[in-house]
């Protein structure tokens, strides 16, 4: 992932609020992982939100945070990043340079080694293979409409895909799960539902005008969530983005093809 991985910056269509409650199209960046390496939670956040804001497994967050379930955190409270499997990448290469400068005390170094401990929290724990862990009953689209943009990987790009829908329509979860995220914390998101459906699904439903949830709620496929809004003098969307391991994939890899 372009974003987390070499530290640059993507831009998804953002919609924000307007009192009347429409949506103004604007581009909002997301930022990758400060270079100090470090989150402060802010009031409203969860563990699950601030893994989908850096595209981090929240299973790995947690553990380089020892953070056990059910994943409580504070406001102010700081959570590291770079000690997930994902963001490793990221320390290694800002990590060259210093090496490189520091080039000339190799030697020293080398010849007085200090013993170095590693903490239980920074040992590597082989995570089970999950690629072919399945939800629940079977995924469903969670409005109804014709996908307006797809989804793309590389460069400026979507992680989700946009779904055109009708004012005031109802989005429906898209598998059993717990919302474990509901609020407009996330910049270029809007108003956001998070769903988590078992240890490595997280599905995503931004844009909305209003949210019908609360966290910690167990929903089935199909239960409402939150209702669409408008963008404008545009047809009003739902973006809706699927996670595997916190990372994004195609939602139409797992949704059912459209008739």
């Amino acid at each position: 992932m372009c974003l987390l991985l070499t530290g640059c910056s993507y831009e998804i269509l953002h919609y924000s609020a307007k009192s009347n409650g429409t949506y103004a199209s604007n581009n909002a960046s997301v930022s990758s992982i400060p270079s100090s390496g470090v989150h402060r939670v802010q009031s409203g956040e969860t563990l699950f939100s601030i893994a989908f804001r850096y595209g981090l497994d929240y299973r790995e967050l947690a553990d380089s945070n020892r953070i056990d379930a059910p994943y409580i955190i504070y406001p102010k409270q700081k959570i590291r990043l770079t000690g997930t499997q994902k963001s490793t990448a990221v320390s290694a290469d800002n990590s060259i340079e210093k090496e490189v400068q520091n080039d000339a005390n190799v030697k020293k170094i080398a010849s007085n080694p200090t013993p170095v401990v590693i903490p239980k929290s920074a040992k590597t724990v082989p995570k089970n293979d999950t690629r072919n862990e399945k939800i629940s009953g079977d995924w469903a689209w969670p409005v109804d409409g014709q996908v307006a943009r797809g989804f793309s990987n590389t460069g400026v790009s979507s992680k989700g895909i946009d779904i055109k829908a009708s004012q005031g329509a109802l989005v429906k979860a898209a598998a059993d799960g717990t919302v474990v995220y509901a609020g407009s914390g996330l910049i270029g998101y809007g108003n956001l539902v998070i769903v988590k459906h078992n240890d490595v699904y997280l599905s995503a439903y931004a844009y909305n005008e209003r949210i019908l949830v609360k966290e910690k709620q167990n929903v089935r496929a199909g239960d409402s969530l939150a209702v669409i809004g408008g963008k404008g003098n545009d047809r009003p969307l739902l973006h809706f983005e699927v996670r595997r391991d916190g990372q994004p994939i195609d939602p139409l890899d797992v949704l059912p093809k459209q008739n």
